[in-house]
């Protein structure tokens, strides 16, 4: 007679199941809008909307002026600027920007010779389309 071994099979390996949490995405809409323009100056609006999955609290908005204009006052927002590029910041009244919301900022500015749109929207960071 022969003896055979009969050793416990090796445990299977771990089963592993893949989970996924959902992506935030951030990113926005803008519509710019020149309202009135006099030699050297002008009013503009812009209308930011929210098109990313989550609110932002408090919000930043940045953009590119491409022929030296300025920013000289602000409403719904809070500006700076240096160089071409001007960030506008909420303010106490309007810090959350939800999911489709819209914030509407407006500002008095000057230029030099031309005034064409700015370009280089973001809104926290992230491109936003112009349209």
């Amino acid at each position: 007679m022969s003896a055979t071994s009969t050793a416990p099979a090796a445990p299977p390996p771990p089963t592993t199941v893949a989970t996924t949490t959902p992506v935030k995405t951030a990113g926005c809409r803008v519509h710019y809008a020149v309202t009135d323009q006099w030699n050297g100056g002008f009013t503009a609006g812009v209308a930011v909307t929210n098109t990313g999955t989550e609110t932002l609290k408090p919000w930043t908005v940045t953009w590119t002026f491409t022929a030296g204009q300025r920013v000289t006052h602000s409403w719904n927002g809070d500006y700076s600027q240096n160089g071409p590029v001007v960030t506008m910041k909420a303010v106490d009244y309007n810090l959350a920007l939800a999911p489709g919301a819209t914030v509407n900022i407006g500002f008095n500015g000057a230029f030099d010779r031309q005034n064409p749109p700015p370009g280089q929207f973001a809104l926290g960071g992230a491109h936003c389309d112009v349209g």
